[in-house]
């Protein structure tokens, strides 16, 4: 939780859309499909990275030997994923340009 209170309000939403496929929390409490989880990762060491599952709003992190490592590796999964937004972006610009883009 620590790392989450250090991020900025920028990384807050994309660690949001990294774990969960959106960019801001719901408005009241109950409109939470699941609770969120943090599942450790037993296979994992200092050169992994966080995985999510945003289906199930669960991170799954690796037993990292520092916070500082976990910060490191956290920012750079939160900065380097591809969304599911990012989906409809490139299905928008192909149905923008129809067959002619074949």
């Amino acid at each position: 939780w620590e790392a989450l209170l250090e991020m900025s309000n920028i990384d807050r939403k994309k660690f949001l859309q990294f774990v969960w496929a959106r960019s801001r929390l719901p408005n009241k409490e109950s409109d939470f499909d699941a609770p969120f989880k943090i599942q450790k990762d037993l296979g994992g060491s200092d050169m992994s990275l966080p995985s999510a599952s945003t289906c199930f709003f669960s991170l799954t992190l690796p037993e990292y030997t520092s916070k500082e490592t976990l910060k490191k590796k956290l920012k750079f999964a939160i900065e380097n994923v591809c969304t599911m937004e990012s989906d409809y972006v490139t299905n928008d610009a192909e149905v923008g340009e129809g067959w002619r883009g074949l």
